[in-house]
C-alpha cells in the first residue's frame, strides 16, 4: 500500500534530536561526568549507521546515546515479563537522545524507565541495577556541582 509506504519513509527520514547548549562549560563537564563514571558504556554516544538504499541515511554517523543490546538491569527493574528472547530483568538500552526534551511532551513530568515509575532523571539512574550497578553507585557518589553538571548535559540530548 502506497501509503503505508510513504509513512514508513517519512519515519525513515525523521531529523534526530539535536543536542541543545552543547557549548556551555557545565553541559561540556557534565558530558566528561557521564564518560566518567561509566554511562557511556551502554549509553553509546556514537554510532554509524549502516548502508541504506535512501543515500542521506546510508553509512552516517549518529548520537543516539545507546548501543542498542539487552542488559541485565537487576532485580529492581524486573517485571517479570518476556518481551521475545530477553528475560524478565533484560532490558535495551534506550537512546538518550531527545531526553531533554521529553519532559515538555509528557505534560510537564518524566516517566521515565520502562514503566514510567522514575519521575526524575536522579531517580531512573539510582534505579539502575544488574550490569549498570557500578555506574548508579559512581552517580550517587558525585557531589552535588558534578550531578547537577551531568543532569544539564542529559537535558541538552
Amino acid at each position: 500500500n502506497k501509503t503505508v509506504q510513504d509513512v514508513v519513509f517519512y519515519l525513515k527520514t525523521l531529523k534526530a534530536p539535536i543536542q541543545r547548549n552543547q557549548n556551555e562549560p557545565s553541559v561540556i563537564s557534565g558530558k566528561q561526568v557521564f564518560t566518567d563514571i561509566g554511562c557511556a558504556k551502554c549509553h553509546t554516544p556514537q554510532l554509524v549507521s549502516g548502508t541504506s538504499s535512501i543515500a542521506a541515511l546510508s553509512n552516517k554517523v549518529f548520537f543516539p546515546y545507546t548501543d542498542l543490546l539487552l542488559h541485565d538491569m537487576g532485580a529492581g527493574l524486573d517485571d517479570g515479563y518476556t518481551e521475545g528472547s530477553a528475560t524478565t530483568a533484560e532490558w535495551r538500552t534506550p537512546p538518550l537522545w531527545g531526553l531533554g526534551l521529553s519532559k515538555n511532551s509528557q505534560g510537564g513530568k518524566y516517566f521515565l524507565l520502562h514503566d514510567g515509575r522514575a519521575n526524575t532523571i536522579e531517580r531512573a539512574i539510582e534505579l539502575h541495577g544488574g550490569e549498570a550497578t557500578q555506574s548508579s553507585n559512581n552517580f550517587q557518589q558525585l557531589n552535588a556541582e558534578q550531578k547537577s553538571q551531568l543532569i544539564k548535559f542529559l537535558e541538552s540530548l
